[in-house]
This record gives structure tokens, C-alpha cells and sequence, in this order.
């Protein structure tokens, strides 16, 4: 795995997007794949993730620091008091947009990119930094049902994106056949209207 680890973010976001086919295909695979538990696909997925993550500086990366959202929860208000010197009600009339929080069924989210806190490829106050930035990229648990947001998120992420790559080695996508696709959905179509008729 070390030698095909990708780390620069152009190439990370054209593979991803190259790929996305593929790890959809990977993740409907999973998705009804009966045979791995949940535990064990955590298992295996906290295993890649280890391995990968300890050959990635997300310093030298910052990505997600400039690019996605950081979203807010009511415990971050304090940490983020302490650590900027300022009270808990200027935090959230400054960095705490609860409206476009709620859009995203989230309690609020720092409303501007790059995060306010970032300061070169550090974070300026990590050790209070919000729990949504402690827990980035979190896979686990439940990583069948958190595939989806995983593929999302291979294109902003070198971690994620290798993990998935590495997955991907280990597990036969389903495979995406447009012409058998496209018979089925005829299939259907036409099944659908038999229906109609005999009733």
C-alpha cells in the first residue's frame, strides 16, 4: 500500500472523480453484501484507515480546513471561548451560523472558507478545536451505512480516498453494466404496464 498512496490534492480529486463510479459500484456492493458483518467491515476499515493515516501529515494538507464546512456543536461554544479569549455569545454571533446549520441538520457551522482558525496549514487553536475537526475523517462506526458521505469525501481527502482505494483491492464492486441497466429499467417499465393492463 505505501507505494500507491496519493497524497497531492489535484491528483486526489481526479482519481476520485475518475473513480467514482467504482467506489459507488464498491459501496452498493457493501451495501447488500451479507457476508461481512458490520463489525468486521469496521474491523477492516479502522485497519486500511491506520495504515494510511500514518503515512499522511494532514499539515502538509489543511484540505478540509479550506474547502468543507466545520460544523458546530453546543459543547465546542466553551472550547472555542477559552481558546479565543472572547465570551460565549460573541463566539456564536461570529463564527456559529446556526441557521446554515440547520439547513444541514447540524447545530451550526462556521459560515466561511477557509476556517477562520487556520492559520497556514495549522490550526490556530487546536487544542480546542471543534469535535468535528477532532473526529475528521471519521469512517467508523458504521461505515456501511456512512459510505456514501466516503465517496463524497475521496475527492477532498487523501485519507479517505486511499482507504478506499485500498478497499477497493480487497472487495469485488459490483459491477456497473449501462446497456443491463437500462434493460432492466425497460424491464420494469414494461412490467409496470402489464400491471395496468390486467387490472
Amino acid at each position: 500500500m505505501a507505494d500507491r498512496l496519493i497524497t497531492d490534492l489535484d491528483t486526489v480529486r481526479r482519481m476520485a472523480a475518475s473513480r467514482w463510479e467504482e467506489f459507488n459500484s464498491l459501496r452498493e456492493a457493501i451495501e447488500f453484501d451479507g457476508t461481512l458483518s458490520d463489525t468486521a467491515l469496521d474491523t477492516l476499515i479502522d485497519s486500511l484507515y491506520e495504515r494510511v493515516a500514518a503515512q499522511i501529515d494532514c499539515t502538509q494538507c489543511a484540505n478540509c480546513c479550506r474547502t468543507l464546512d466545520v460544523c458546530l456543536v453546543p459543547d465546542d461554544i466553551p472550547r472555542l471561548s477559552a481558546a479565543l479569549h472572547i465570551s460565549p455569545d460573541e463566539i456564536v454571533t461570529r463564527h456559529a451560523d446556526q441557521e446554515r446549520g440547520a439547513e444541514q441538520d447540524e447545530w451550526a457551522i462556521i459560515p466561511v472558507h477557509p476556517c477562520p482558525l487556520l492559520a497556514g496549514n495549522l490550526c490556530s487553536i487546536y487544542e480546542h478545536r471543534p469535535h468535528a475537526c477532532r473526529v475528521y475523517p471519521q469512517l467508523t462506526p458504521e461505515f456501511r451505512y456512512n459510505m456514501e458521505d466516503a465517496v463524497e469525501g475521496a475527492a477532498s481527502c487523501p485519507i479517505i480516498y486511499n482507504v478506499l482505494s485500498a478497499l477497493a483491492d480487497r472487495i469485488e464492486p459490483l459491477p456497473h453494466d449501462e446497456e443491463a441497466a437500462a434493460e432492466d429499467d425497460d424491464w420494469a417499465d414494461e412490467d409496470w404496464v402489464d400491471e395496468e393492463d390486467a387490472g
